[in-house]
């Protein structure tokens, strides 16, 4: 060869090569990472569920947030602490591994019918708590529930971030969330979702949730506050995470239907203390 083709070949393909490096990741592909992102092996948080009126009253209600990872996905329970009305309400949550095509399934024990139902799809566009993030909101997010179109890249809290817009992949889809689009703001480093706007059947913007604080914590970097407004009610909800702890020492006994009806007790996490004693 000669030298001048071959180093026009060099250059050719370090060219190429370049602009393969530059090339965005695919929207189903960020999305995927939002899903698989590290986040310890278990997980324990004691959380604030503050809930705002239109009047601009405040109630806070508080629970044990508790997650840990199985080979066919992660199990998440939450039991319910303060105040009385609400106490030793609790729910168990499984996501399997989305491979699996299975459903995520939710379970709520009630105290006072002494009762377990399990939260069917069509119940799931309901009220988590009588905050604006609802049940849907609550499970995992799934690739292939939605087509998924990367928009483009913004900053948020000086954050870059991927945008991509969802459009759920069937009907079944849309009658569970009640979403018809969303949109949604990733960040591209730790691809923790910064903000997610919700659209109804419509097209109209009814709610939003906003990512406002993020720490690292055990070297993983983690959300200590959101917010979602609802923009046709007026209302809005924080949840704020304390005492954040990755990689806890947790019983499997924790992690099943019987445990929410059991309850949470002293010594069944570190440094938890029953609200019952």
């Amino acid at each position: 060869m000669l030298p001048i083709l071959k180093k026009l070949t060099l250059a050719a393909l370090v060219t190429a090569s370049a602009a393969a490096q530059a090339e965005p990741p695919s929207a189903d592909e960020i999305v995927r990472q939002v899903r698989e992102r590290d986040d310890g092996h278990s997980f324990m948080s004691e959380v604030s569920l503050i809930l705002h009126d239109k009047k601009g009253n405040t109630r806070v209600r508080t629970f044990t947030y508790l997650q840990k990872d199985y080979p066919e996905g992660d199990r998440f329970s939450m039991f319910f602490t303060s105040p009385n009305d609400v106490r030793d309400v609790a729910f168990h949550i499984e996501n399997p591994q989305e491979v699996l095509g299975k459903e995520d399934s939710q379970w709520m024990y009630l105290p006072v019918s002494r009762q377990t139902r399990r939260i069917s799809t069509t119940d799931k566009r309901g009220s988590f708590m009588g905050s604006e993030y609802s049940y849907a909101d609550l499970d995992k997010i799934r690739v292939n529930d939605y087509r998924q179109t990367l928009l483009g890249e913004e900053q948020i809290q000086g954050r870059d971030c991927h945008v991509i817009e969802r459009e759920p992949a069937s009907p079944q889809v849309l009658t569970k969330t009640g979403y018809n689009k969303l949109k949604v703001w990733i960040d591209k480093q730790n691809h923790l979702v910064m903000r997610q706007d919700f659209f109804d059947v419509k097209g109209v913007l009814i709610k939003q949730m906003r990512t406002l604080k993020v720490a690292k914590v055990d070297g993983i970097d983690s959300i200590m506050l959101s917010e979602t407004e609802h923009f046709i009610d007026g209302t809005r909800s924080e949840m704020r995470f304390d005492r954040l702890q990755y990689n806890v020492e947790l019983d499997d006994r924790l992690f099943t239907q019987g445990a929410i009806r059991r309850g949470l007790k002293s010594g069944d996490v570190p440094g938890f203390v029953s609200s019952s004693l």
